[in-house]
């Protein structure tokens, strides 16, 4: 476990700035789901894990008494601590620490949120666990995540396409497994959508992809062509396009999940 996080750690220590601008990450409407499905109030008290550049947190900030943004890589924190401060946010706090093992006593918050995140959890269950753990009796939790398809071949290669970009990538889990681990962990789904991330509507541009994630030549020269040589089942489900000048844009599956502590 401690491996995995020291790859976190290190690979998304030194992205830090761009999450600010990823345009995926920012995403206006898909921020505006995750809020509508908290269902946030003025006496809230929230919980925003592996928040990056605190991107949900901020989104929630104005709707609640008060939110913890946390994740365990450092400038992270204090990227969101800066954003936070640009808008005037002044009921966001930073804390740091690994989503495995939260510091906070059972049933402390009314809102528990994950976006973009447990892909590189080094134990999800453990995670969901904790999230399950903190979560007040009647607290909304939401959870949103790559996925991966549930054919057996289309996973292996989505997995091994984003293991080769980030090496700190760990899994993107099925809609299937996601419904097991929540309802493992107490939780009962009221929510479920499977759809894809856009940046701002748009597909996924490769290139910014590889970019943010400082993803070196050798892998993007492998990824490159694992795209362009993508079998018809894989271009379906990463919605693949080849541009006219050779740019490669993808659309990266989705799940949206909002489940209650009963």
């Amino acid at each position: 476990m401690s491996r995995i996080h020291d790859s976190v750690s290190a690979q998304f220590g030194a992205a830090a700035a761009a999450y600010t601008t990823s345009p995926a990450h920012s995403d206006a409407e898909a921020l505006r789901l995750v809020v509508e499905l908290a269902k946030p109030a003025r006496t809230d008290r929230a919980l925003d894990i592996a928040t990056g550049a605190g991107h949900t947190a901020l989104a929630l900030a104005p709707h609640v008494a008060k939110i913890v943004a946390y994740d365990m890589t450092e400038p992270m924190l204090r990227e969101t601590a800066r954003n936070a401060a640009a808008r005037g946010l002044a009921n966001v706090v930073t804390q740091q620490g690994i989503a495995e093992s939260l510091p906070f006593p059972d049933a402390s918050f009314d809102v528990v949120t994950v976006r973009t995140a447990p892909h590189h959890f080094a134990d999800v269950r453990a995670a969901i666990g904790e999230m399950a753990r903190v979560a007040k009796p009647g607290a909304r939790i939401v959870i949103v995540d790559s996925a991966s398809p549930e054919d057996a071949s289309l996973d292996r290669q989505w997995n091994h396409i984003e293991k080769l970009r980030d090496p700190s990538h760990v899994r993107n889990y099925t809609p299937s497994e996601w419904r097991s681990m929540l309802a493992d962990a107490g939780l009962r789904i009221t929510f479920e959508q499977s759809g894809f991330a856009t940046e701002n509507g748009r597909p996924m541009g490769f290139a910014a992809w590889v970019r943010r994630m400082n993803t070196p030549p050798a892998a993007v020269e492998e990824l490159t062509r694992f795209f362009r040589d993508a079998s018809p089942a894989l271009v379906d489900a990463l919605r693949i396009e080849i541009a006219a000048d050779g740019a490669i844009f993808f659309s990266v599956p989705l799940i949206t999940l909002a489940a209650v502590r009963p």
